[in-house]
């Protein structure tokens, strides 16, 4: 995984207007967090939280927030975030979330947009940790990516001001490739992507079950603009609720 912290130092480098204000995602993720069983002012743990924009978000709406972001300038980032929210409410580590020791459990559990940076054996692995960090009766909720959607987009190329980005898949690996070049510097992206039915059988023996299934949106490349909301056949991504088994 050396690509991890280059993608996502200079990811946020070259295009900070992505970690910038929440938006409707964000609120729609916490309205999510809500509405299956997590309710303010319980604690809940992000993982790669990036921009802070979801934690600021939780916080917001009452909830108590522990976020863990790798990339060192995010997580500062987040605790200028922490400081306007107010004492208490947004806890940042900087720290990697395959390594880091927590000593405490939690109501819900929440990765966005970045679930499959590992081989099979690195998301088992952190789906184990997830179980040992949930609280008895709580649940997580994952983004996961789809292998339709991008095996689709293989190929197609679009452009962020002075960026350009493709988009790729790897057949074997079943893994989605996102390019970013901007001049003689290339960044790339690697998730791994699974079915319903694929990550069933990724969660055997980590203390884990599916419990609920919603699927995302979609960016339509032909009229360039991004569905919020489209079947399973068609989505980029789907969330999914995870509990203990």
């Amino acid at each position: 995984m050396r690509w991890v912290r280059e993608f996502y130092k200079k990811q946020a480098h070259w295009a900070p207007e992505i970690y910038e204000d929440p938006g409707r995602i964000h609120k729609r993720q916490v309205q999510a967090l809500s509405q299956l069983g997590a309710e303010p002012p319980e604690t809940i743990l992000e993982l790669g939280a990036g921009g802070g924009q979801f934690a600021a978000s939780a916080a917001a709406a009452g909830y108590n927030v522990v976020t863990i972001e790798l990339i060192f300038e995010l997580a500062q980032h987040i605790e200028k975030i922490a400081l306007e929210t107010g004492p208490g409410r947004i806890e940042v580590l900087s720290a990697d979330f395959y390594k880091v020791e927590l000593d405490r459990q939690f109501a819900a559990i929440c990765y966005w947009d970045g679930f499959g940076i590992g081989s099979d054996h690195d998301q088992k692995n952190l789906l184990k940790r997830i179980h040992s960090w949930l609280e008895p009766e709580g649940f997580a909720l994952l983004d996961i990516y789809t292998p339709w959607y991008w095996a689709s987009v293989a190929g197609r190329k679009m452009s962020l001001g002075s960026i350009s980005r493709t988009n790729d898949f790897d057949f074997k690996g079943c893994r989605m490739l996102d390019s970013w070049q901007r001049g003689t510097e290339k960044i790339t992206q690697s998730l791994r992507c699974y079915s319903p039915a694929d990550l069933k059988l990724l969660l055997q023996n980590t203390g884990l079950q599916i419990d609920y299934l919603e699927p995302g949106g979609a960016y339509d490349h032909t009229k360039k603009e991004y569905k919020e909301k489209v079947p399973l056949a068609e989505a980029m991504t789907y969330m999914v609720k995870l509990k203990p088994a």
